[in-house]
């Protein structure tokens, strides 16, 4: 097979009413999906946060690599791909990880397995998951309507719950001590700060809200200070996690010689696709840390997530289940429900797709209310 076409599909969904985190607030979900086409198939990539400079890079610089390929060797064009910027600048890899996520995908379809198995094969066939919510409202107290939110997650089958923190210590442990008391012990509790304090300040949350018992807080300073982290790590004993903004398996390398990150959470779709976690995993194994990817944009990258988290060794680091998680991202996200939305089942778990590739159906009809913008890339 010989890849033919590219489309960039540039979506944006408007949110009923903004929502965030203690550091940013936003009303809309933007991302990029990016469909590779080759032999009467389509493989779909994403990446979000950057969406426009990312069209414009794959425009100019990488297309002209994959066009006329064969998707069997992404691997390949993953090290070509990565040869072609001299920095590896974050929105170039992000560029790199929805096309590299792409080809997996187109790869997969066109030998009628699912990712997992190009992957290497599924170690389970369900993950466990856990609810990322609820999210900060702006122009009032960010913690309204918590409770009955919680409840709303409880009810659609969810067990852990991973928290927005940073508002203040008070009311940050205070949630924290409340989202314990509803969930029971029989499931696990996280705690994110977003980027969005000081080490002194998330040292002092975590502090207050030590009864609560949280499996790991998450991002307690910004994500390159790594004297932060080392400071946090010297008060706390919870574990740590972060990597979510990391453009490659060279930015954890730091964090892991220093002893100061504990669970590596890298996005496939910002750190170089699935090749560039791929590279996150091997030192996840060297250094004994569990792999749980971060999960964000559309249903693109939460099934390429959940496909690898099914490849993943499992690891005992202190969850009432063994490692890997899911993340679940629970705020409104009309981008989740383009092939449908996943289901959890009574169990917390998210059933691993058995059909070819990323195992949704997606059609390009279901992209139109969102669509700000289709570029198409053909072989001259």
């Amino acid at each position: 097979m010989k890849i033919t076409q590219i489309h960039l599909h540039h979506l944006s969904a408007t949110l009923p009413e903004p929502i965030g985190n203690a550091k940013v607030f936003f009303d809309r979900r933007d991302t990029l999906l990016v469909e590779i086409v080759g032999g009467g198939m389509s493989g779909w990539g994403e990446t979000w946060a950057l969406p426009a400079a990312a069209a414009s890079l794959i425009q100019t610089h990488l297309a002209p690599l994959v066009l006329g390929q064969d998707p069997q060797h992404f691997r390949r064009l993953w090290q070509d791909m990565t040869r072609v910027f001299e920095a590896r600048s974050g929105a170039a890899m992000m560029a790199i990880a929805a096309v590299d996520m792409a080809l997996h995908d187109l790869a997969a379809r066109e030998c009628d397995i699912p990712l997992h198995a190009l992957l290497g094969g599924a170690r389970r066939s369900s993950v466990p998951t856990y609810a990322s919510g609820p999210f900060f409202k702006p122009n009032g107290h960010p913690y309204r309507d918590f409770e009955p939110e919680l409840e709303g997650y409880l009810s659609q089958g969810f067990r852990s719950i991973k928290l927005r923190s940073g508002f203040n210590p008070a009311d940050d442990a205070k949630a924290a001590l409340l989202a314990r008391s509803m969930i029971g012990n029989e499931a696990d509790l996280m705690i994110d700060f977003n980027q969005s304090t000081t080490p002194r300040n998330a040292i002092r949350t975590h502090d207050l809200l030590r009864d609560a018992r949280p499996l790991w807080i998450e991002e307690p300073t910004i994500p390159t200070d790594l004297n932060g982290y080392r400071q946090v790590a010297a008060h706390i004993s919870t574990a740590i996690a972060g990597g979510e903004t990391f453009s490659s398996a060279a930015d954890f390398l730091p964090f892991l010689e220093a002893g100061v990150m504990d669970v590596l959470q890298p996005d496939i779709a910002i750190c170089a696709g699935l090749t560039g976690v791929s590279q996150v995993a091997v030192l996840a194994d060297l250094f004994n840390r569990p792999l749980i990817p971060h999960v964000w944009g559309s249903i693109v990258n939460f099934q390429a997530a959940l496909h690898l988290t099914a490849t993943l060794p499992p690891h005992r680091a202190g969850g009432v289940m063994p490692f890997p998680y899911m993340e679940f991202d629970v705020g409104p996200n009309p981008l989740l429900d383009l092939a449908g939305r996943p289901v959890v089942t009574a169990g917390s778990t998210l059933t691993v797709p058995e059909g070819p590739g990323l195992g949704i159906d997606l059609k390009r009809e279901a992209l139109n209310p969102y669509l700000v913008q289709v570029t198409r890339l053909e072989q001259h």
